[in-house]
């Protein structure tokens, strides 16, 4: 029974509390109804009311930002005060779903800046209400979407639904295969196939993507034993290798260099023939991932930093992360057409890379002009639809045995 402190008794009329202020609590709606508004340029409009049961105020108590909205009692009221350290503690205590729910419904909820208040203000009040009803409505679809759609990811994972696709990687001198990248494909039975930036970003903020992440590395190692297979028995001494995509949240887990590196003692692999792509994002979740690529490195495997200069991370970085390769992101490789500064930028990364000791991979290279430039820019190596798309395990298989089988065929 909560005590008669924990409550508290508003007026008709009375401000509970006004937009702008700071939020030391929500409330709970015990009796009466409740009206929140939006004031912007001296104009109101009313978003919603709220009834018996309802809880408000919640959103700037939880991401500490100022109140969106005031909130006035249209008869009297009892509310029930559920103070900021309650809110915060069973915030941080919830199973990840329920935090996962709270933060889509507060990306959506808040106006993403004050156009759209102002928008809202322009409105007749009976349509304002009209499109904050259908605003709140669709924040529950989406939410309850996301919660969806990571059962389904957990079940796909039980159920072994995923499977590896490999992009090829070639020399850009020959156009020899010099190595794969491994990339992650979800055929969900209900849903068919599913992008990987959906899926993965799902997995990202939930602790799903280590299981995932594991199974990835497990499956990449298992079929770069079969590829060095083909290999010895078309006799060809060189090697190649397998480029895996790490999460920051990867490196977080205690466990992920033992099963890294077990992995590939599983399979009779060489560090060397593993890069781990690692994108910007990742560098700069600070010294975990510092510590997780020094230890990669000094048990010999390789780091790609993927997606370079599409982040908002600085050039400092190369002087605290010991980086092996330089990928050239695919949205340089496919504006080099739109002008002479693409270019001029693309150019600085092929040289920067080449003046630090780095390989170079450009990514996205679909037309003989985008590899004619970029080869002329010194890129190492080169992936894209000019080459092959990412192909099933028994595809990209038949591709390498048709490239060992091929002579030196430089477009």
């Amino acid at each position: 029974m909560l005590e008669r402190a924990q409550k508290r008794f508003f007026s008709e009329g009375e401000k509970i509390f006004t937009q702008g202020e700071t939020g030391d609590c929500a409330y709970i709606i015990e009796s009466g109804r409740v009206e929140v508004s939006v004031t912007s340029d001296a104009e109101t409009a009313v978003l919603t009311t709220l009834g018996v049961g309802e809880i408000f105020g919640e959103m700037s108590v939880l991401d500490g930002s100022p109140r969106s909205a005031s909130a006035t009692a249209m008869e009297p009221c009892i509310l029930i005060i559920v103070s900021s350290e309650a809110l915060s503690e069973r915030f941080q205590a919830a199973d990840p779903v329920v935090r996962l729910l709270i933060n889509v419904l507060l990306k959506h909820v808040r106006f993403s800046n004050q156009s759209q208040v102002k928008g809202l203000i322009n409105l007749k009040a009976s349509d304002a209400k009209v499109i904050a009803s259908e605003d709140k409505e669709q924040q529950k679809l989406d939410a309850l979407e996301r919660l969806k759609l990571e059962a389904d990811l957990k079940q796909g994972l039980d159920e072994k639904e995923f499977q590896l696709h490999f992009q090829p990687i070639v020399s850009m001198e020959t156009c020899k295969i010099v190595g794969f990248e491994a990339l992650i494909r979800w055929n969900c039975p209900t849903r068919g196939m599913v992008r990987p930036d959906v899926f993965m970003e799902i997995a990202e903020e939930t602790s799903l993507i280590v299981p995932i992440g594991k199974w990835v590395i497990e499956k990449a190692c298992e079929c770069l034993a079969k590829f060095e297979g083909a290999l010895s028995k078309g006799n060809i001494k060189n090697k190649i290798f397998m480029s895996i995509n790490i999460s920051g949240r990867q490196f977080h887990d205690v466990n992920f260099m033992n099963h890294l590196e077990a992995t590939v003692a599983n399979y009779s692999l060489s560090p060397k023939n593993i890069k781990l792509e690692v994108t910007e994002r990742c560098l700069m979740e600070g010294t975990t991932a510092l510590q997780a690529i020094k230890m990669s490195r000094a048990e010999g495997f390789l780091v790609a930093l993927d997606d370079f200069g599409t982040g908002y991370s600085s050039l400092s970085y190369f002087n605290q992360f010991d980086i092996d390769v330089l990928k050239i992101d695919q949205s340089f490789v496919r504006s080099m057409k739109s002008g002479k500064k693409m270019r001029v930028v693309t150019q600085a990364i092929a040289s920067m890379a080449s003046g630090m000791e780095l390989s170079s991979i450009a990514e996205g290279i679909e037309t003989d002009e985008d590899y004619q430039s970029l080869k002329r820019m010194g890129c190492d190596y080169g992936q894209g639809y000019l080459f092959s798309k990412p192909l099933p395990f028994d595809n990209a298989y038949q591709y390498l045995i048709n490239d060992l089988r091929s002579s030196d065929r430089a477009v």
